[in-house]
């Protein structure tokens, strides 16, 4: 029990940034501000930017191995995306493979930051 209350803040806050990005992303899209091409390329390094400050977060909080806790963390984000991306397209592709990759690799390299940040 103690560590699903150690993982659900991150996952909260995770998911309360996601959908905030989500709805600014809804109104810039509706207003035809952005193209849609270019929505999608600002949403790979933003979910990037969001993971990599979310590892940086959690490593500061960890005392070793913070590749590990970027892992974990990176795992539960890619668990929340792959649910959606079933439910919502039902499809997969390379590109969303490379995307989940991408985002596993920031939330270890922000956690291997934050933990030498925290020294």
């Amino acid at each position: 029990m103690e560590k699903l209350k150690k993982y659900l803040k991150p996952t909260l806050w995770f998911l309360g940034t996601f959908i905030l990005y989500l709805v600014i992303l809804l109104v810039v899209n509706y207003t035809g501000v952005i193209k849609l091409n270019s929505i999608v390329k600002i949403n790979f390094v933003v979910i990037s930017i969001i993971t990599l400050i979310l590892g940086v977060i959690e490593g500061k909080k960890t005392s070793k191995k913070g590749y590990l806790e970027g892992l974990k963390i990176g795992g539960i984000v890619i668990s929340i995306l792959f649910l959606l991306n079933l439910i919502l397209y039902r499809s997969f592709s390379l590109y969303i493979l490379l995307y989940y990759l991408v985002i596993i690799a920031s939330t270890t390299i922000g956690s291997m930051i934050g933990i030498n940040l925290k020294r």
